[in-house]
């Protein structure tokens, strides 16, 4: 009887093929949760509430992505709405979605920013498209009369949003995003 042969590798092709069987293992130990229970180091840090945090894009005038460990984190603003100026539809971006986007582009560049996250059950409220929804706080240096700024109000004081309470309302809140509505133009 003639000795059985193994299936010679291909060489770079059995590496790559490899690899990949490897990145779907990565991929299903990561999805399922079992890679933090093996390496609990790779877990990400907690996400919490009113820690100062780098701003590291606009993307329009309702959403910004800010820095979440080490990666980014996409937050669309609670109680504004400003139009359209990214879709992927490019009929529904607006010139004025354009506008509400530059402003905050301006507004915050440089700012030191800090996010309040809603909360749902003890987690973080997520929109539609899986963005954290939160209250996005402009710190005002040191602490003092004038306190720090919030830009959803902001937004409405300046007139590039409404007060959108579709979604529900902050009871924290409300009274500041009503009173920026009254101020609006």
């Amino acid at each position: 009887m003639p000795a059985m042969r193994l299936p010679r590798s291909r060489g770079p092709a059995a590496v790559l093929f490899a690899l990949m069987g490897l990145g779907g293992l990565g991929a299903w130990l990561e999805s399922s949760g079992w890679m933090y229970v093996w390496f609990p180091s790779l877990l990400p840090p907690p996400l919490s509430s009113g820690v100062p945090t780098q701003l590291l894009k606009v993307r329009d005038g309702d959403t910004v992505v800010v820095r979440y460990g080490d990666l980014g984190l996409a937050v669309r603003l609670r109680g504004v709405d400003t139009a359209e100026s990214v879709h992927p539809d490019a009929t529904r971006n607006t010139a004025a979605g354009a506008e509400a986007s530059a402003f905050a582009k301006s507004y915050l560049a440089g700012k030191s920013v800090r996010i309040e996250f809603e909360q749902r059950h003890g987690l973080i409220d997520l929109d539609l498209h899986d963005r954290a929804l939160g209250w996005l706080w402009i710190e005002a240096g040191p602490p003092g009369p004038d306190g720090d700024e919030l830009f959803n109000a902001t937004l409405i004081t300046k007139g590039y949003s409404r007060y959108e309470t579709k979604y529900g309302i902050s009871p924290r809140h409300h009274q500041q995003m009503q009173e920026a509505a009254a101020r609006a133009p």
